[in-house]
């Protein structure tokens, strides 16, 4: 073994290798053979850490939210409903889309999120638990947050009562079209900071954006404003 290189503990490599393997070929085409195989280890040394291919599963899908927890959290990004929101404060764009860049971008950035997301899209019409994971990781998880910072919108005041549900619904439907579109974060970034500028002039406090939250250069509204000045 070259000095410095480390193998993997056996029970993180089978994880590993059941993760490659589930993305690339989905849930029901992999065999407990194929991963024991592609870890190094005979079959029955695989069951003394994982009962079956389904714990596999479920193992993966927990290490990859606590691994999107701890990326998140030291960044004051929300991670569960109830999460610390004074990060998100509509009253300061600049800062507010911070966050927001840091909460989306993992999700066209990071490997294991990217692989995360294959093997849930192409395993959900063929395992009921992958359908239910996909729809949590990028679906019910981003609205529930989405609404729960709008809702801290409007009751600091900094947003206009309205429909949170609808607000999240309305804001995470375009960064998931762009999320699987195949976007690049370059190619989606600056349609993410528009979108967040949109709302903020429609739903900041007394009908109108909070300082600094400006048309993007090139729109109608940064026309009209200029039109005005």
């Amino acid at each position: 073994m070259p000095e410095g290189k480390r193998v993997a503990p056996t029970r993180d490599r089978i994880l590993d290798e059941a993760f490659g393997l589930f993305a690339d070929r989905g849930f029901h085409a992999v065999s407990v053979r194929d991963i024991a195989a592609a870890a190094g280890i005979k079959d029955a040394s695989l069951y003394n850490h994982f009962p079956g291919k389904q714990a596999l599963f479920d193992a993966i899908i927990a290490r990859e939210l606590d691994r999107l927890r701890a990326m998140f959290q030291p960044k004051g990004v929300l991670f569960d409903v109830g999460d610390d929101l004074r990060e998100y404060d509509p009253s300061d764009p600049r800062a507010l889309e911070r966050q927001v860049h840091e909460s989306v971008r993992p999700f066209f950035e990071d490997a294991s999120l990217r692989q995360l997301r294959r093997l849930l899209v192409i395993s959900q019409f063929e395992s009921e638990d992958a359908a239910q994971a996909y729809r949590l990781v990028f679906i019910e998880r981003p609205l529930a947050l989405q609404r729960s910072a709008f809702e801290h919108g409007m009751a600091t005041g900094t947003l206009l009562r309205d429909d949170a549900a609808r607000m999240a619904l309305e804001f995470q439907g375009p960064v998931f079209l762009m999320l699987h579109a195949g976007m690049t974060w370059d190619e989606a970034k600056p349609k993410v900071s528009a979108l967040l500028a949109s709302f903020l002039r429609r739903y900041g406090a007394a009908g109108k954006a909070p300082a600094g939250a400006a048309a993007p250069s090139g729109s109608s509204e940064a026309a009209d404003e200029r039109g005005r000045s």
